[in-house]
């Protein structure tokens, strides 16, 4: 029974961990866009721009977590 519990846990600070950085990335994206619109004033052209990238990002931690994770995995059924 622990280890289920504790296969829960990881799986969960995993999808965490995986939500966390798409939405940072995002709002990293989106600050940096702001800014730059209001230097040049621009509105909303650096905004949509970066908004564009920060969900590229997102979506580029997530692919890069999940192999992570799953090369972990498969690992760890090797050494089993």
């Amino acid at each position: 029974m622990d280890e289920d519990k504790k296969d829960l846990l990881k799986t969960l600070g995993m999808v965490s961990t995986m939500g966390i950085s798409f939405a940072v990335a995002i709002i990293i994206g989106v600050f940096a866009g702001l800014k730059l619109d209001e230097w040049f004033g621009t509105k909303p052209w650096f905004f949509y721009i970066f908004l564009f990238f920060g969900i590229a990002a997102g979506f580029r931690n997530i692919f890069i977590l999940a192999g992570k994770e799953l090369r972990d995995d498969r690992d760890e059924t090797k050494r089993k």
